[in-house]
């Protein structure tokens, strides 16, 4: 999308600009000019910070001086610069990307078509108060490189593959374990914003596919504490005089904090790929009479169970594939040959989740004696709101006429439920 330049006496330039405008009115379904030029900008910033769900983002803008200064979006990761720049205007420029969205984005990425090093040095030693440049620029992929070899090279000394977690059963061994690899976690996330990163490359110490597997051993250690931080027998323990690795950050982080308080940084662990439309495309792609079939099916479930986000839904699309292509082979496969696969596979899931959805609520509603259209409305406010609004159990519990104790232990035992609901039933 280019956005041509300031809005110009010169009939010559206006002209040119409402012929930009006019092809962005043609994508977007708008119907701006010159003469109210303010409001394609502001259309144009809106989309491209994405904040409203129901317009169509930008996602690629072409400026010349406009948005370089001023323009602030948290979600703006990657600036591509063809043009000589210094000072002010350099950092300035430089300065839309690097705006801190979540752990995933801890700063902008820039991308030079020119040799502006120099400037850049000169630029932050002029205005910034750290002369240290390492402060402020990453660090060359090498050096990112030769940390993560380091510390998978001691994490694996100490777990030399995903089974060696499954004997840790004290507490304090599987934190010691979280907290290594959640380093990991931390420096995969970084490394691999550089164009040079390559997932398989021999030379990084750990491949991907050890990567995901031991990132499934965290999550399972995730869900089996975290939630409820609950308390496990002391078992198995590592021997308290093994070398400790590289990197390993033992226990110091805060000793006397249960698993249940870590931060197990899943935000790293969500791959904005791996969504409905991918996992679509992938059953789709089935074909339940071919000898791979069955391994190809469970690395769907494998895909999913590996994924922070997508983890506690794996059940729903098992069952999804077992009636819809397990147990109707040759439907599944008739449908495969006709143009709209796949958009009857999607309405086909859309379905057999409200389908599941309902019976998850109807369960709930026979086990605490509740209507089920208090709990529907319930969550037909989260799905509005994205807020949780406890009130509306509140006040359906009154009329069960509960004790004080009894009646926040059934808030909290259904709220918990529908929080799980939620989960498994809401896709973005």
């Amino acid at each position: 999308m280019n956005t041509g330049g300031y809005v110009s006496d010169s009939t010559g330039e206006a002209d040119e600009l409402q012929a930009i405008m006019d092809d962005y009115n043609d994508m977007y379904g708008t119907s701006f000019t010159t003469e109210n030029f303010r409001a394609y900008y502001d259309d144009i910033n809106l989309r491209m910070k994405k904040k409203k769900a129901d317009m169509k983002p930008l996602d690629l803008c072409l400026v010349v001086g406009m948005f370089l200064t001023g323009f602030d979006s948290k979600k703006l990761n990657t600036l591509y610069v063809d043009k000589n720049m210094e000072y002010h205007g350099l950092l300035q420029a430089f300065s839309r990307t690097n705006r801190v969205l979540n752990e995933k984005k801890r700063f902008g990425k820039v991308v030079c078509f020119r040799d502006l090093k120099s400037k850049v040095d000169e630029s932050i030693k002029l205005f910034s108060n750290s002369n240290n440049l390492e402060d402020i620029v990453r660090p060359p992929f090498e050096d990112v490189k030769k940390e993560y070899q380091e510390l998978t090279k001691g994490f694996l000394l100490r777990y030399p593959d995903p089974h060696s977690v499954d004997y840790l059963q004290s507490e304090n061994d599987k934190k010691r374990f979280i907290l290594a690899f959640r380093d990991i976690i931390k420096k995969h996330a970084e490394i691999q914003i550089y164009d040079e990163f390559e997932e398989d490359a021999p030379d990084l110490g750990m491949t991907e596919q050890q990567f995901m597997d031991f990132r499934s051993k965290y999550l399972d250690i995730y869900e089996t504490f975290a939630a409820k931080g609950t308390e496990q027998p002391t078992g198995y323990q590592m021997p308290e005089d093994e070398p400790t690795m590289v990197g390993e950050p033992g226990l110091d982080e805060d000793d006397t904090t249960g698993l249940g308080d870590v931060d197990f940084c899943l935000e790293l662990l969500h791959s904005d790929i791996i969504n409905v439309a991918y996992i679509l495309e992938l059953i789709a792609d089935l074909d339940p009479y071919s000898g791979d079939y069955e391994e190809r099916r469970k690395s769907i479930i494998d895909t999913m169970i590996k994924d922070a986000e997508l983890r506690s839904k794996a059940k729903l699309i098992d069952g999804f594939i077992r009636k819809n292509v397990d147990d109707d082979r040759d439907s599944f496969m008739a449908r495969k040959q006709k143009a709209d696969g796949t958009s009857d596979l999607e309405e086909r899931l859309n379905n057999y989740i409200v389908t599941e959805r309902n019976n998850a609520v109807n369960a709930l509603a026979k086990e605490e004696d509740l209507d089920a259209s208090v709990l529907n409305h319930y969550l037909s406010e989260y799905d509005y709101l994205q807020k949780e609004q406890p009130e509306i159990i509140q006040e359906a519990l009154k009329g069960k006429h509960l004790g004080l104790i009894k009646k926040r232990k059934a808030l909290a035992r259904i709220m918990d439920r529908l929080r799980s609901i939620i989960k498994v039933f809401n896709w973005e």
